[in-house]
């Protein structure tokens, strides 16, 4: 449904499908399980009586499975051309509001952009064909509840599509409506400003029409409509943050903005004293590790969380840190930009800055948005 360049969104990771990590979300569950009670409890028993419960259940299992496989395809046709066109997909997501492509970077050019942004409502358009085909070529072969799975896997997926294209970004609509106005105005700051605010006119109609319902007295799908309108826009306006504090990175190195006075932690030093001397003194969400002179690793808060906490006494650094390697790691020279498109990439919220074994600094995804911040109130893009 969506695309995102900020951080991974955290899920139960199930498998990769050319490259690319599918992940749960834990409130997918939640939407899973709603779907296949609307479903076996009313969508089928109101339109096909006369089955037995259990006949029900199965058909809105095997409808709601292939409804979140179709979500998915949905999903991989943005990822896979986004691929094709030199853009890195780590990741999909399956939520509560749908999904959602984690992407690396945003496109190039407004060709790119439009390529990526239109297959997506292309795809669902095509199953909602495939799926009306096996309607039609399973009339009369038993069992007979296949055409109304198929019936609304067709229906649903032609809705998919049909949602996707209403032009509020991040909607896929939203980013063609950006790809055309950033190809007519040549900034994509400025189609990204006209786009977002689209988007949350949308969002905001959405909120409307469900506080309508809800006094009407559709309480579930009036709800339904509310959230959807505040995750949208509230995604809005994520996607337009993105693009302005990647503007604002252009044509900065990294070596102009990185910490050079680095606290680093000895490899030896136990947990209980990294807490109490490090963390708790410097309020930082992680360390460089060192010994023997050399990096070894970065030592995270989440890890400390991990250990328990009769055992941060006895338990070392050197055992809980994640080793250095080339994901966590980058040049002076490289820019601002890049180096966000790397933490986003890998999932870290800071790099080393390092030439060869030397530690230069460091970089941090709250520092780079706090140069933003600054560089915003000076008056720079």
């Amino acid at each position: 449904m969506a695309e995102t360049e900020a951080g991974s969104i955290r899920g139960i990771t199930l498998f990769k499908i050319g490259g690319i990590r599918l992940s749960l979300d834990i409130s997918w569950f939640i939407i899973f399980a709603l779907v296949l009670l609307a479903l076996s409890a009313g969508y089928f028993p109101r339109h096909f009586p006369g089955r037995e419960p259990q006949t029900y259940w199965l058909a809105g299992f095997v409808a709601t499975f292939l409804f979140f496989a179709s979500v998915v395809i949905h999903e991989l046709s943005h990822s896979f051309m986004a691929i094709r066109s030199g853009i890195d997909i780590p990741e999909i997501t399956l939520f509560v509001f749908g999904g959602v492509s984690r992407i690396t970077q945003e496109p190039q050019d407004p060709v790119t952009e439009l390529k990526i942004a239109v297959v997506g409502p292309l795809a669902s358009f095509a199953l909602a064909v495939f799926f009306w085909v096996l309607k039609a070529l399973s009339r009369g072969f038993e069992p007979s509840m296949l055409v109304a799975v198929f019936g609304y896997l067709a229906w649903i997926n032609l809705a998919l599509g049909i949602f996707n294209l209403m032009p509020g970004f991040p909607l896929d609509g939203g980013r063609i409506f950006r790809a055309i106005w950033w190809w007519k105005s040549g900034s994509l700051t400025r189609a990204t400003k006209i786009a977002t605010d689209i988007g949350k006119g949308f969002a905001v109609a959405l909120m409307i029409l469900g506080a309508l319902q809800i006094f009407a007295g559709a309480l579930i799908g009036g709800l339904w409509l509310v959230f959807i309108g505040m995750f949208l826009r509230g995604m809005s306006a994520q996607g337009y943050e993105e693009v302005v504090i990647r503007k604002a990175l252009e044509g900065v190195r990294v070596e102009e903005v990185m910490v050079r006075e680095v606290v680093t932690v000895p490899a030896d030093l136990s947990v209980a004293e990294l807490v109490n001397d490090y963390f708790l003194q410097y309020t930082y969400r992680g360390f460089p590790v060192v010994g023997n002179g050399r990096v070894l690793g970065v030592v995270s808060l989440a890890a400390v969380k991990d250990v328990p906490r009769e055992d941060q006494q006895t338990t070392r650094v050197d055992r809980i840190m994640t080793p250095k390697s080339d994901r966590m790691v980058v040049s002076a020279d490289l820019s601002l930009a890049d180096a966000l498109v790397k933490m986003s990439k890998e999932g870290v919220e800071q790099l080393l800055v390092m030439e060869q074994d030397r530690l230069l600094g460091i970089i941090t995804k709250t520092g780079l948005l706090r140069f933003v911040q600054i560089k915003q109130v000076l008056g720079g893009e």
